[in-house]
């Protein structure tokens, strides 16, 4: 991969007819020619554009940083005139990414992604048209699967020892594929990430996050002279995104409060929480009575297994919705970078999701030692999951 990396050649204007004939439409991939063209947007300046810049200003509707020489592009985006940039769909190009067909239906690259039988996108036609993000979804799907491929074989096996020749709790080959799937998944993240060095060199430096710290048009700040580079530029004081903070506290605890009351409401009806447990602090005698022996929701009957699948069902539900609850608090706390702004999500969905998908999971099997319930919930967690990815990231984006 590196020797044939190293052998390209550097394009020059001058010999271009070495390249596809010199068609530029050839040459460049449609990937390609979109980042050029946001490339040559992006750059374009308000002073560039006089009596653009004369009119704004006349009108005092939106808003000019005085002494910046701001980008056309930031400038319409903080004053919500443009929302985002994105290429259009160019079904002649899609055709071209798919080298054959006359219509987009009949391109192989769309016959790849609808047929039921496809195993492994082509991520190089997938990239010279959506570019390197997405074909870097579609080449961690393959890799990903082609590395199931092993421990689903052994899975079988195992299967077979639990069902015919032993059961959960006898089998000594139940933990040896557990603890070979924890190292199998140390081993698959390092592969993987030695695969992503190569990708960079194959794909001409591959960055994931080239627009981290992009400044975010929503940012509302004061006016003040930058120290290091000497120029006007905006902020937001630290002791007013204190009081932010500590807003976005209020709202998100209660949140996190109801999360936990639900989840003690499950533990009760499904039988993990007793009277006994904890001196009936945590215990609701209505729900927990339901899981008595002999009752509708006994844990020894199939009916807990419906209350689990219910509690991981309403899990998502309450995720979906604390997910926009999480998005409006880091909207208010007024970040100026979209890292800052990821970061501020990304810690309040991740303490939100722990709690409801995970917490009570390591209740049930380190407190409690309850392998079983803990067993029939990890299946409940993943059944529900696994049918909302498939609905999400195959049946909807098939169907539209």
């Amino acid at each position: 991969m590196v020797r044939e990396t190293e052998a390209k050649k550097a394009f020059i204007y001058e010999f271009r007819n070495e390249y596809c004939g010199g068609d530029f439409d050839k040459i460049l991939s449609e990937a390609e020619k979109s980042r050029l063209i946001y490339i040559i947007l992006d750059k374009i300046k308000m002073s560039r554009s006089t009596k653009f810049s004369n009119a704004i200003k006349a009108s005092k509707k939106f808003s000019i940083l005085p002494g910046v020489d701001e980008a056309l592009q930031y400038f319409l985006k903080r004053n919500n005139i443009l929302k985002e940039m994105v290429p259009l769909w160019s079904k002649s190009s899609l055709i071209r990414a798919g080298h054959e067909g006359t219509d987009v239906k009949s391109s192989d690259l769309m016959k790849q992604i609808k047929s039921p039988f496809t195993l492994y996108i082509d991520t190089e036609k997938v990239r010279s048209y959506y570019g390197d993000e997405t074909a870097m979804y579609f080449e961690w799907m393959n890799y990903f699967q082609r590395w199931l491929l092993i421990p689903a074989a052994i899975a079988i096996f195992v299967s077979i020892s639990v069902n015919f020749i032993y059961d959960i709790q006898t089998s000594p080959f139940a933990g040896i594929f557990s603890i070979g799937m924890s190292l199998w998944g140390t081993v698959f993240l390092v592969s993987w990430r030695r695969h992503c060095r190569g990708l960079n060199v194959q794909w001409d430096d591959y960055v994931v996050e080239h627009d981290a710290e992009d400044l975010r048009k929503e940012f509302k700040g004061e006016m003040y002279i930058n120290p290091v580079t000497d120029k006007p530029d905006t902020y937001f004081p630290a002791n007013s995104r204190m009081i932010k903070y500590l807003q976005s506290f209020l709202v998100c605890f209660p949140c996190w409060c109801v999360c936990c009351y639900v989840i003690v409401c499950f533990l009760n009806a499904t039988g993990v929480i007793r009277p006994i447990h904890h001196g009936g602090y945590f215990d609701i005698p209505y729900l927990s009575s339901m899981a008595d022996d002999g009752a509708i929701f006994d844990p020894e009957g199939n009916m807990n297994m419906v209350v689990s699948i219910g509690q991981a069902i309403l899990t998502i539900i309450m995720n979906i919705y604390f997910r926009k609850v999480a998005l409006w608090t880091a909207d208010f706390e007024n970040h100026k970078t979209q890292r800052a702004y990821n970061n501020s999500v990304f810690i309040k969905r991740f303490i939100f999701e722990f709690t409801d998908f995970q917490l009570y999971l390591f209740y049930i099997g380190i407190y409690q030692l309850d392998i079983k319930m803990l067993r029939v919930n990890l299946i409940s967690v993943f059944m529900v999951d696994e049918i909302r990815r498939i609905l999400c990231e195959a049946v909807l984006p098939y169907l539209m």
